[in-house]
């Protein structure tokens, strides 16, 4: 958890991500909140993301399972093709 007068300027990877201060960076967790007044500046790699009224979030979101679905399609052509 990053407190209201919190700052992280860094990547960050972590299971859950509660952020009510400020972060500057790329983060990837299972699940990221961001509460009122808290903000990310960065590149969100996540399953479950959750901004409340008055959170900021600056940047790019990517989902984790997307990218795992897609890896698993792509071995499975890979497969049929031999």
């Amino acid at each position: 958890m990053v407190g209201k007068t919190g700052v992280i300027m860094g990547d960050i990877f972590a299971q859950k991500l509660i952020i009510s201060g400020k972060v500057v960076g790329n983060v990837e967790a299972k699940a990221i909140e961001i509460l009122a007044n808290g903000r990310l500046e960065g590149t969100i790699t996540s399953d479950e993301l959750v901004i409340e009224r008055k959170g900021m979030f600056l940047g790019q979101s990517k989902n984790n399972a997307k990218e795992v679905k897609l890896i698993q399609d792509s071995q499975k052509s890979i497969e049929m093709k031999k």
